[in-house]
């Protein structure tokens, strides 16, 4: 079997306590152990609450676990500054973010952070994920929630990343944008050669993946 893209052994992540009248403590995600290869689209499951965000964030370098190693493309993420390490594994978050400005000003916002990043064609960009070239001078904030989601995969294609982090990346949309963005991004995995793991609630999404995992009681579960 060829070196997996993300190799993930015996990570263990607090989750969030909530509120301040908490007498026990924040449940924790245990012994997450998994792989996920080139090109490959892994599915993520369980039931509200379970963890799936936070094992999300915590794979994104958002979160600090308490302990466990992941490996990206053979190479301790410990290796690289969280930063560097952001720049290959990009989270998609279920709410879609459009910064102040324009749609050109929120690309743009990508080469302020990471200035050694080479130049991209904006317009061919939106192309890239079914968006219009003449949005760029469009407000950000005024684009439909589906339009939102498109745009914050062009943001986190700018940094040719080598794997994404899906959660729940529909929520927000109704049943036929979801479906349409959901196409999109199994599109934009395939012609760019990306690796995903989709965490999901709707049954159906599941049948874009490779591969599931379960999230429950704090570990994870293979399926085929």
């Amino acid at each position: 079997m060829s070196e997996p893209v993300l190799a993930v052994e015996s990570l263990e992540v607090q989750l969030p306590s909530r509120g301040t009248q908490r007498t026990t403590p924040a449940p924790i995600l245990r012994n997450i152990s998994f792989r996920l290869g080139d090109c490959e689209v892994l599915g993520l499951v369980g039931a509200s609450g379970s963890g799936k965000s936070t094992l999300l964030r915590a794979l994104a370098r958002l979160i600090e676990p308490r302990s466990g190693r992941v490996f990206l493309e053979g190479r301790d993420w410990n290796e690289s500054t969280p930063q560097e390490y952001r720049r290959k594994v990009c989270l998609l978050s279920q709410v879609p973010v459009a910064l102040p400005g324009s749609v050109e000003d929120n690309l743009r916002f990508v080469f302020r952070l990471h200035r050694d990043l080479p130049r991209v064609d904006a317009e061919q960009l939106l192309r890239d994920v079914n968006l219009s070239p003449q949005l760029l001078g469009q407000a950000a904030e005024s684009m439909s929630e589906g339009e939102k989601q498109r745009l914050a995969l062009a943001r986190a294609l700018v940094l040719n990343p080598r794997v994404l982090l899906l959660d729940e990346p529909t929520s927000a949309l109704d049943d036929a944008n979801a479906q349409q963005v959901l196409e999109l991004l199994m599109k934009v995995c395939a012609r760019r050669g990306l690796s995903a793991i989709l965490a999901t609630h709707v049954a159906e999404h599941l049948r874009v993946a490779h591969r599931t995992l379960t999230l429950s009681n704090g570990t994870v579960t293979e399926h085929e």
